[in-house]
């Protein structure tokens, strides 16, 4: 995989201006993204990952499915990102394409480094406004499990772009959000972190 930045923008759901937002957002400095959409069709989701794909090689930036790997490959997407169910599907690498998780427990852990992945996301470490009821993990133990990883660790969970700062101090390689980043105004003060 090639150099992983620090700041992982996870999409909200495709709407009005999506791929003119995305834009936005890979020219704000974004090089890393999860095309997330769990509202709409395997065609339409098809469709916006192929277009994404375009944009973020316009900018060099690295674009993973939260799908299928099967549908990963197809697109030619740079990875494919497991949810917390899909990552107990598989007992190794796919070595076809970089593999990222989300991850929520230690089980969850052992399991991506059973599989070898590229890195994780380890949520939920704050509250959050999509899951507010979440039990959250803190920082503590999110350092803790982040310690368990062998592979690099993106924080989630209520992250703001200020959090990355603290986020290094406990162990993480940098954050991943929705919010956060997709409304990112100024990215150019954090560049060189």
């Amino acid at each position: 995989m090639k150099h992983l930045p620090n700041l992982y923008l996870i999409t909200p759901e495709p709407c009005n201006k999506f791929l003119y937002k995305l834009e936005s957002c890979l020219e704000q400095g974004i090089r890393l993204v999860q095309l997330r959409a769990k509202t709409i069709s395997e065609s339409e989701y098809y469709s916006y990952a192929e277009q994404c794909l375009k944009l973020c090689e316009n900018y060099n930036a690295q674009l993973f499915v939260n799908a299928s790997l099967e549908m990963a490959l197809s697109i030619g997407t740079h990875g494919v990102h497991l949810n917390s169910t899909r990552l107990y599907y598989y007992d190794k690498h796919p070595l076809k394409l970089s593999v990222a998780a989300s991850c929520h427990s230690l089980a969850d852990i052992q399991q991506a480094n059973k599989i070898g992945l590229n890195f994780i996301v380890l949520s939920p470490v704050k509250t959050t406004a999509s899951h507010p009821d979440a039990k959250t993990l803190g920082w503590m133990k999110f350092s803790n499990l982040t310690k368990q990883s062998n592979c690099p660790v993106f924080a989630l969970g209520g992250m703001k772009i200020q959090d990355i700062t603290t986020a290094y101090q406990y162990g993480a390689h940098g954050i991943a959000a929705i919010r956060a980043l997709w409304n990112l105004e100024v990215l150019d003060k954090y560049e060189s972190l």
